[in-house]
């Protein structure tokens, strides 16, 4: 998203800084594992609200 550590500590209030950039740390060593799930997890998100809607 673009945010800086002390910017998603800001959003994240109930995170340290430590566990900010040990996740940004973790993201960055598993990138297209962390993307695929997320884009999978879109999916059915958007799935489940079209079947909501009817």
């Amino acid at each position: 998203m673009g945010l800086i550590p002390e910017e998603i500590l800001r959003k994240l209030g109930h995170l340290s800084l430590a566990q900010v950039h040990a996740a940004l740390a973790y993201y960055h060593a598993n990138q297209a594992e962390v993307d695929a799930d997320l884009a999978a997890e879109m999916l059915e998100a958007a799935a489940l609200e079209q079947q909501h809607k009817r």
